[in-house]
């Protein structure tokens, strides 16, 4: 698993990056400086970011603004998707005041008025997807155009304002939950008891509580079984031994508790899982 934070390879001259992904793994909790902006081409994948989880479907756009922690699960046998990191930061040259906008952009939460505004980002990134493709030598062009035209909608009918004093206390937040997250990972095929967790950051264990669910949206507890969950998944698509053994080798020994999370989470059961992975070319 990736640590919660992810350095994205933005290009300086354009505040952005174009990439087509292929997912054969899942993309557990982390947070990036970058806006993203993930436009599902094939299969489907379910985005969670504060504390709600939202279907992504073919053709379907969401929009993660920067700092803000997310996990995403892919749908098997493969998911492919564009995927575009936007750096607020390179994009003050035309909007000095833009990294104090929160943009917020997903099917499931359109407000009355944005269907238009949301459909007319969804043929944007169909024509990006084609430029991207063809990559004529006047793409850096082309690719620029198309997303400074996205950019301009979601500052037009997606975007609020955000407080100053937020915007500035974020990333010394963000930074405490990294220290969480990192211990997580040291320790998850381990016993991990909430008041050691909370030794860390040196905190008593009830405040702890409310900054963790407050900054991830899920429950420490939660956040454990979502990083030993992940584990398992990839150590059932990689890896040969059995499922108990997987299981216990992950730190969870509850059988029954285990099937119905994974279930929940994953939409599928392990054994499923594998059978579906068996013909993925994606899946060596």
């Amino acid at each position: 698993m990736e640590k919660i934070f992810k350095e994205t390879n933005v290009l300086p001259d354009t505040g952005f990056q174009i990439e087509f992904v292929t997912m054969s793994c899942n993309s557990p909790p982390h947070w990036h400086r970058e806006m993203e902006i993930l436009y599902i081409l094939n299969g489907s994948a379910v985005l969670t970011m504060e504390g709600e989880s939202y279907r992504v479907k073919p053709l379907d756009l969401m929009v993660v603004d920067s700092s803000m922690i997310h996990e995403v699960v892919y749908e098997l046998p493969q998911t492919m998707g564009i995927s575009i990191h936007i750096s607020k930061s390179a994009l003050r040259r035309y909007m000095p005041d833009i990294e104090l906008l929160h943009i917020t952009c997903c099917p499931q939460k359109l407000h009355p008025g944005q269907q238009d505004s949301y459909n007319r980002l969804c043929e944007y990134l169909k024509d990006l997807t084609l430029l991207y493709f063809v990559q004529k030598p006047s793409y850096p062009f082309s690719s620029s155009a198309v997303i400074l035209s996205v950019m301009a909608v979601l500052v037009d009918e997606f975007a609020g304002p955000v407080p100053e004093c937020v915007a500035a206390a974020g990333n010394s937040q963000l930074s405490r939950v990294e220290q969480i997250f990192q211990y997580v990972e040291q320790h998850y095929r381990e016993p991990i008891e909430l008041q050691t967790a909370a030794d860390e950051l040196g905190l008593n264990k009830e405040y702890f509580c409310r900054f963790f669910k407050k900054n991830t949206g899920m429950s420490f507890l939660q956040y454990v079984s979502h990083v030993r969950l992940n584990h398992i998944y990839q150590d059932l698509l990689y890896k040969d031994g059995s499922i108990q053994e997987i299981m216990e080798s992950n730190g969870i020994f509850n059988s029954k508790m285990f099937y119905k999370q994974f279930k929940e989470i994953f939409h599928c059961t392990p054994r499923e899982l594998r059978k579906m992975s068996q013909n993925n070319p994606y899946v060596q």
